[in-house]
């Protein structure tokens, strides 16, 4: 595999790059929040050693060409969200992801650094499809999917675990978004 190099990927005021040591703080208090941990498959607790483990999945992913993990900042450059995708190159495929902190929510960070991260896949990579799989009770990433043009493709029953703030865990269905070049909004 050949290894991925990133460009410089703005949208608007939000910039996308490699995960550094000097966002493992801030990472790991990020994924402290519960939504985050209800939502998506990182670790409960989530230590510090999962923030550089994040970081160092991010630079072998970019290294070997099967991934690309990203943070999104601002000007700050404090860590806002993570935007990733893992690529199948053989197919030209690959599977997004995101999270967002709980102080950036609802300001279009989501679905601005994961529309510029495909957008820069379609391209450059040369993906001809992305899926994207999302807990069906998760009304902010479902919005996010339809905002950037996926198309609901099916549902998996009871096919994640969801973790709630009493430490309690059940069973939820995912929903299977599939989107193309063309069709990116």
């Amino acid at each position: 595999m050949t290894a991925i190099e990133i460009p410089d990927l703005r949208e608007g005021d939000l910039r996308l790059r490699p995960p550094a040591e000097r966002d493992i703080p801030r990472i790991t208090a990020v994924c402290q929040d519960t939504e985050i941990q209800r939502w998506n498959w990182v670790p409960s607790p989530y230590r510090e050693e999962d923030a550089q483990a994040f970081v160092r999945l991010a630079a072998e992913a970019l290294e070997a060409g099967t991934g690309v993990h990203l943070v999104v900042v601002r000007d700050d450059d404090v860590v806002l969200a993570a935007a990733g995708l893992d690529i199948d190159r053989r197919d030209l495929t690959g599977q997004v992801g995101y999270w967002v902190a709980p102080e950036a929510r609802r300001q279009g960070v989501a679905v601005r650094s994961t529309r510029r991260l495909l957008r820069w896949a379609f391209e450059e990579l040369s993906l001809a499809y992305v899926a994207l799989i999302v807990a069906a009770e998760n009304p902010g990433s479902n919005a996010v999917a339809r905002a950037l043009g996926f198309t609901l493709e099916g549902v998996a029953a009871e096919a994640t675990i969801l973790r709630f703030d009493d430490g309690s865990e059940r069973r939820g269905d995912v929903q299977r978004y599939g989107i193309r070049p063309r069709e990116l909004t």
